[in-house]
């Protein structure tokens, strides 16, 4: 069978219109700097889906102020953001469009916090990146928190499905490199290790 990129597609419970994706691009367009999107971020994303985009993934959206790579980075840390994210999902569903969102933390690559977060005390080489301190274990749960809190959100403003930002460096994938994490708490072990540990009575 021949797959033809304007065909519909189907998966799970998501129906495309088409096999068109629009992946997340940081657009570091927010005005006020408080991670709310603007007038801006609706034409962009709206205007994709006119132009027959079958499925938009909103930009990195970070889920803590202080993990934004950039002060003008998207945010959901706060249901005060939500509103403004379900205008430009609502802008997107009346056009026939689907809408997703990458939820994300920088971790040590953020560039306009004093002192980043990290699994481990290791700075990103270069400017304008700071020495990081490393998280206690206490600390990455409500990371994780901070990640479902932010999920639910989205679904609260409407979105289709969520991209959890795993790559690039940034804090997810910071703890799956042995070069970026040298704990030895339960967060720095083989993942091998984990799910066995997880999978005893």
């Amino acid at each position: 069978m021949t797959l033809k990129l304007f065909s519909s597609y189907d998966l799970k419970g998501l129906h495309l219109k088409n096999r068109i994706v629009m992946a997340p691009m940081c657009q570091y367009s927010v005005k006020a700097k408080d991670g709310k999107p603007n007038d801006w971020h609706y034409v962009h994303y709206v205007s994709r889906t006119i132009g027959g985009t079958g499925l938009i993934i909103m930009e990195m959206t970070d889920v803590d102020p202080d993990g934004r790579i950039t002060d003008l980075d998207l945010g959901l840390w706060s249901d005060e953001h939500i509103p403004a994210f379900a205008k430009i999902i609502d802008g997107v569903h009346a056009h026939n469009g689907k809408i997703g969102i990458q939820l994300a933390h920088a971790g040590r690559k953020t560039e306009d916090v004093a002192v980043p977060i990290a699994p481990s005390a290791i700075k990103f080489p270069g400017s304008p990146y700071q020495m990081p301190r490393a998280l206690t274990t206490d600390e990455i749960q409500i990371v994780v928190q901070k990640f479902a809190d932010a999920a639910r959100r989205a679904v609260k403003a409407g979105v289709d499905t969520i991209e959890l930002h795993g790559a690039h460096g940034y804090l997810i994938h910071q703890f799956q490199s042995p070069l970026t994490n040298k704990r030895d708490d339960m967060y720095g072990q083989e993942l091998a290790v984990l799910v066995w540990k997880s999978s005893k009575p």
